[in-house]
């Protein structure tokens, strides 16, 4: 529907944010590290979300990067876990700082969050434990794939990548790193 906003900020507010955009102000709700670190005037690019309540009028909620708004809506669909507490947990972590909770099963920093309780940030973290490993596996098949393109032995290939630390590393990084020891001979002799 609406999938994205460019415009200039109109006006801000203590949850969001107006955006002048063909003439029309629209009300956008974003995380607050958005809202302080904007001035009025500023040209802006947002990803967005439009949610349709039972009752009421749509909201437009707005995102700096697409994985901030596709964690969003993977938030939302966690029971209990309503739009503004899915933006409230954006307020509070950045992907990296939910990601690293999640990975130390840290429910009693995330229950710091205004709406989420020890119960609701143990569900939270069992339901993203789930897609960020989805999301690494992924990554791993990738790269995988990717230096078997390159013309090395798949098993090879495998035992490399799994001896990587790769946390904290970028994708380049890990072929570089996965490159270096491929040439080198060090693994399947």
């Amino acid at each position: 529907m609406l999938d994205f906003i460019e415009g200039e900020i109109a006006f801000k507010y203590s949850d969001g944010i107006a955006v002048k955009c063909s003439g029309m102000g629209i009300k956008i709700l974003v995380p607050l590290n958005l809202i302080t670190e904007t001035k009025i005037g500023d040209k802006i690019f947002l990803f967005t979300k439009v949610v349709f309540p039972q009752e009421g009028t749509p909201t437009v909620y707005g995102f700096k990067t697409q994985n901030e708004r596709e964690l969003f809506e993977i938030l939302t669909k966690v029971p209990k876990i309503g739009s503004r507490t899915a933006l409230n947990i954006l307020s509070h972590f950045t992907i990296e700082e939910l990601e690293e909770i999640v990975t130390r099963k840290d429910a009693k920093t995330l229950s710091l969050v205004p709406g989420l309780g020890k119960k609701l940030s143990e569900r939270l973290i069992f339901e993203l434990s789930e897609k960020f490993k989805r999301e690494e596996k992924e990554e791993t098949a990738e790269i995988i794939d990717l230096l078997e393109n390159l013309g090395y032995p798949r098993r090879e290939v495998i035992k490399v990548v799994k001896e990587i630390d790769t946390e904290n590393k970028t994708v380049e990084e890990i072929i570089k790193e996965a490159t270096s020891l491929l040439s080198g001979g060090k693994f399947g002799k």
